[in-house]
């Protein structure tokens, strides 16, 4: 049985892109220093200097230039060396910089994300070989100048494909201080060619998918769900943030807080265009008129039709809208949220508070009901909260013995009762007209995922579900979005 757990928060970090300069030169595969590792030692010392040894490094540096460590910021073993170096400000709490220097023996996913998180084009680096490069340590590295929550910041980084290894430094701080290249001028990086291959990038692996199946839900339902694939493949680094909305036979996806938009015929999803917006967005609604709503906390709410912008509503935080399009609710993580209510092109707010909730993960609206999905005030674990228009409480949809669910994504109201995506267990669940627990469907046996984040879903004009989620491919070549038509409910 599947562990659950409850997300207290959640939490945005913003990256930086940097600007990188593509010179089109070949880049030969960083050079290994070694054929062997050292073994690590106790800090001795060396003239006039201080030395590190680790396994994967040794660092040489003047302890007069003011470079400091505690115990625990050194750590080594065998397949991962880190330390953190500090140069505190003289008399005063903080530091002038702060440099860390690590290198790990590892799958290369991690440095695959560090490519495109630092500003780096994955194709353009493997294949096109299009960085500069700078020796650091013995190993050629890519170079990044950006920063780090306001703090400037420089990075080097590469993998050693040889020796199946992730070298990565970071100088947090006054990076151009003299002190920190010759810090990196007593760096040398010990690894050992030990023949690794890497698993395939992204353009050389092989994309989700998947057969239709069935699986019965209690004695009364069976489940069906229906593979459709996205034309071109959607391959993501972020497991969490999409969102999806369908009008007629165009599916609208959030994919990285950029809108795309999808002809859907029932079996697939093709992509049509991307829409380009001022902002990104994490919230998508759409009404009955065919109007898409759009909200991000920081970002003016915005309706879009017909290819163009139709109005922008400053002050909301996240929203989800009414199918109507004439109200809907603001909201964060807290109780108390604010219904909002368009008029005359005016948007007025007011007060309202679902007490029942501690910390709200989700919020979303049909035509009769407000679901609140979140951690119940009295400790009971996360649940489903069913309002009606006005706030007032109708139902509380929980697990089979009325404890906490995982975190439900996405909920919608059928035909025989309710039905709702929980992408912390991973399962599809069914409720009665009066919210009373069917059963779920995992989603090995639902859809033939292996270990996937439910993101979201939308109805279908036949009354079935899109539902979208993110899954990592076989061959771990890439995470992909994918989608799933489901019925039988």
């Amino acid at each position: 049985m599947k562990t659950k757990f409850k997300l207290s928060c959640l939490f945005l970090a913003a990256l930086v892109l940097f600007s990188l300069t593509a010179c089109g030169k070949d880049n030969p595969e960083p050079s290994l220093t070694s054929e062997g590792t050292e073994q690590t030692k106790p800090p001795v010392e060396a003239g006039s200097g201080t030395t590190i040894h680790t396994n994967l490094w040794d660092l040489t540096y003047d302890e007069a230039d003011g470079w400091v460590y505690e115990e625990d910021d050194l750590h080594d073993d065998e397949t991962s060396s880190k330390i953190i170096l500090t140069l505190p400000k003289e008399g005063e709490d903080g530091s002038i910089v702060d440099a860390e220097i690590r290198v790990s023996v590892e799958d290369p996913y991690t440095f695959r994300d560090y490519l495109t998180s630092y500003g780096f084009d994955e194709y353009e680096y493997a294949v096109d070989q299009a960085y500069d490069l700078t020796p650091v340590g013995g190993i050629d590295c890519l170079k990044a100048e950006g920063n780090y929550w306001g703090s400037p910041c420089l990075r080097y980084m590469n993998r050693v494909e040889g020796a199946g290894a992730t070298v990565f430094m970071e100088i947090i701080g006054e990076f151009e201080d003299e002190r920190v290249d010759k810090l990196l001028s007593g760096l040398t990086i010990h690894l050992e060619d030990t023949g690794n291959e890497d698993g395939p990038w992204y353009w050389e692996g092989e994309p989700f998918s998947a057969q239709p199946r069935s699986v019965m839900v209690g004695t009364t339902y069976t489940l069906s769900s229906q593979w459709l694939p996205i034309t071109d493949c959607i391959i993501t680094k972020e497991t969490f943030d999409h969102a999806a909305a369908v009008t007629g036979d165009q599916a609208y996806l959030l994919v990285d807080g950029e809108l795309k938009r999808f002809d859907y015929d029932g079996a697939s999803l093709k992509f049509a265009e991307d829409i380009v917006l001022d902002a990104e967005y994490e919230d998508i609604s759409a009404d009955t008129t065919g109007t898409l709503w759009l909200a991000n906390f920081m970002e003016p709410l915005i309706s879009w039709k017909d290819g163009a912008q139709t109005a922008s509503y400053e002050g909301p935080d996240h929203v989800t809208m009414h199918p109507s399009g004439t109200w809907g609710v603001s909201w964060f993580s807290g109780p108390e949220c604010e219904k909002i209510t368009l008029s005359g092109g005016a948007l007025k707010t007011e007060p309202i508070v679902f007490q029942e909730v501690d910390i709200l993960s989700h919020l979303l609206i049909d035509d009769s009901h407000i679901y609140v999905c979140g951690s119940a005030v009295d400790g009971s674990g996360h649940k489903v909260f069913v309002y009606d228009s006005n706030g007032a409480l109708q139902m509380t949809l929980a697990d089979s013995d009325g404890s906490g669910l995982g975190s439900i994504t996405f909920i919608t109201q059928t035909a025989n009762g309710y039905l709702a995506l929980d992408g912390n267990m991973r399962e599809v669940v069914l409720w009665t007209k009066d919210g009373a627990y069917l059963g779920e469907a995992d989603d090995g046996d639902l859809f033939g995922t292996d270990y996937p984040w439910f993101c979201g879903g939308a109805k279908l004009a036949d009354g079935s579900i899109l539902a979208i989620m993110t899954e990592d491919r076989a061959d771990e070549s890439a995470m992909e979005l994918v989608a799933f038509k489901l019925s039988g409910f």
